[in-house]
């Protein structure tokens, strides 16, 4: 594996949706990072209340859109896109610092490696866990979501790159809130359907997930 300028997406991925290539899409187009480790979590530390799909079925659906991908994005420089499943197999809350360590360890990479979160997750960053450390590991590459200024890490320390764009405003929690008001036998809305790519629906329909009526939450 050769070494690259690099990015780990972390999250529940439940399910991936358009939203999360597209801002695979963002980075890629503007910026130099060419490869991206999607990283799913466990137990999301920011959404300890929620659980998520069985990790068979998120790895199996992040594949699927990672398999995808080209076909969304013909006209995009030459990437790699991976899922790794080390937080899945770590097990319970993973914190990003261990991660980050985790992955530096194993990929080769060109400079440091990159931390793709949304502008929001910003002004809290010093909270997490191990600040410090994390902050002399990596770079953070952060989406630009709010049309107001943000805020700095107060330290002013972290290497902190960010990346305009599009917003895409597709979410996991409305997909799983409208399959879950569905009626037994009800099929997935269109409006609910093209959040995801074609190969994703068709494995959320399969499987019946969020479903509260068939028992799949």
């Amino acid at each position: 594996m050769e070494a690259k300028r690099t990015a780990m997406v972390g999250g529940s991925f439940d399910p991936v949706h358009r939203g999360h290539l597209h801002l695979i899409h963002t980075v890629l187009t503007r910026t130099d990072f060419r490869r991206f480790v999607f990283v799913p979590v466990a137990v999301n530390n920011f959404k300890r209340e929620h659980v998520p799909a069985p990790a068979v079925d998120r790895l199996s659906m992040l594949r699927l859109a990672v398999a995808a991908y080209p076909v969304l994005y013909p006209d995009d420089p030459e990437r790699e896109i991976i899922v790794d499943d080390c937080e899945i197999r770590r097990g319970g809350v993973s914190y990003t610092v261990d991660t980050a360590k985790d992955l530096s360890n194993r990929y080769p990479l060109l400079g440091r490696l990159g931390v793709v979160l949304g502008d929001d997750l910003l002004s809290g960053l010093e909270g997490w866990r191990a600040y410090r450390t994390l902050r002399d590991l990596v770079t953070f590459v952060v989406i630009r979501r709010s049309p107001r200024g943000v805020v700095f890490p107060t330290d002013g320390k972290a290497d902190v790159r960010f990346v305009g764009g599009d917003v895409y405003h597709d979410s996991s929690s409305e997909i799983r809130d409208e399959l879950a008001a569905l009626a037994s036998g009800e099929p997935m809305p269109p409006s609910v359907r093209s959040m995801m790519v074609k190969e994703v629906a068709d494995y959320v329909e399969t499987h019946r997930l969020y479903r509260v009526t068939d028992g799949n939450l």
